[in-house]
């Protein structure tokens, strides 16, 4: 006799059959522009270096459903669709809605787009989010942002079935590997107003004066405006989330006045 339901057993046999045939690999440089990924048993992708950009809603779990259902619905319709559409309008390979969180990822050449994308996004969410949620709730919870940046090679396939219709309503990319785990870790570290990257990820962005120094126009006093570095680093030697010793960590947002042409020049980094 079966300890499962009728059919779970055989199912169960099937996919231990499948497990010990092994799987193959087909190693790339790039996402598939296509968005397709395989989906028959064994067959995988190894994409090298890709980059996610994972950004979340901070204390979401103080929003209830019950007592401030209108609020919760336009906070994550303004945070999650701006995100996906943002990063979808900047070019990322490959978006995704985990929960609260959107995570978008990138090709290893397309290093200072990602953090175009970043920074646009943050900028937003300092800017226009933050302030638009605090009226919204009037104090009532304490909600904000998380941001993470990590690159690392990773193994995807799809992972599911499509349904009696045929439809594909059962099946979703599965990653597995570290840059996207890591960059929710480093999101789930970070303040409301701060970029946390890998030192892995920093380490590919160029040294042109556009990422590491402001423009001038933000006032550090107040009688003068000063060149300020954009970066600071955090020593995460004592904290074993992550699989990286350092990271880097920017508050800054684009400048009303030179925000358009930093971003551009950031852009052309890639080229």
């Amino acid at each position: 006799m079966s300890k499962y339901p009728e059919g779970i057993e055989e199912l169960i046999t099937e996919r231990v059959a499948v497990f010990r045939e092994g799987n193959s690999i087909t190693d790339r440089n790039t996402l598939p522009d296509n968005g397709n990924y395989p989906l028959a048993d064994h067959q995988w992708l190894k994409i090298k270096d890709v980059i996610c950009l994972f950004v979340d809603i901070r204390n979401s779990t103080g929003l209830s459903a019950t007592t401030h259902d209108k609020s919760t619905a336009g906070i994550y319709e303004l945070f999650t669709g701006t995100a996906v559409r943002m990063f979808h309008e900047l070019g990322a390979g490959y978006i995704d809605i985990k929960g609260d969180g959107v995570f978008a990822l990138f090709n290893k050449d397309q290093v200072h787009r990602a953090f175009v994308a970043a920074v646009s996004f943050k900028t937003f969410a300092q800017e226009k989010f933050l302030p638009l949620i605090k009226q919204k709730l009037n104090g009532a919870v304490d909600v904000g942002f998380h941001m993470g940046i990590d690159q690392k090679t990773v193994l995807v396939k799809q992972i599911g079935l499509k349904d009696a219709e045929g439809r594909d309503r059962r099946k979703n990319e599965v990653w597995a590997g570290k840059p996207i785990n890591m960059a929710a870790k480093l999101a789930a570290r970070s303040k409301d107003n701060e970029l946390l990257v890998s030192d892995r990820y920093f380490a590919n962005l160029s040294s042109d004066s556009h990422l590491q120094k402001t423009c001038g126009c933000v006032a550090t006093s107040a009688e003068a405006h000063e060149v300020a570095d954009i970066w600071s680093s955090v020593d995460l030697t004592e904290e074993k989330l992550f699989d990286f010793d350092a990271a880097y960590s920017m508050v800054n947002c684009w400048c009303s006045i030179h925000g358009d042409e930093w971003a551009k020049a950031i852009l052309a980094l890639d080229e």
